[in-house]
């Protein structure tokens, strides 16, 4: 019965974020489409923050310094959605699109 009430509320919760796609294109439609390089290049930055020492310090251990480091982690994520990183990495990220289909149809 639990299966079926998770899995009622997995189609339930699928249902409702799709209705709230928009159809036209939006202002956030190019981040969104760049949301691949944040996933992917996000890690650069926080290994190099560990590196660093940035986590170990005092400002985090209070409530403003963790505000702070959410606003700036929500500013990096916007700005490596932004269309200007994509040609910057797209060498690294991505495969061209030709050679891919022809991958693919063997051709």
């Amino acid at each position: 019965m639990t299966t079926l009430a998770t899995f009622a509320c997995s189609l339930t919760l699928a249902a409702c974020f799709l209705a709230c796609v928009p159809r036209h294109r939006t202002w956030f439609t190019p981040l969104g489409a760049g949301t691949l390089y944040a996933y992917l290049l996000h890690g650069f930055v926080a290994r190099s923050a560990e590196h660093e020492g940035w986590y170990g310090g005092v400002w985090l251990r209070h409530p403003t310094g963790a505000a702070t480091l959410t606003l700036l982690a929500a500013a990096l994520t916007t700005a490596l959605c932004t269309p200007p990183v994509r040609p910057l990495c797209q060498a690294v990220l991505e495969k061209p699109p030709r050679r891919t289909l022809t991958q693919l149809t063997g051709r």
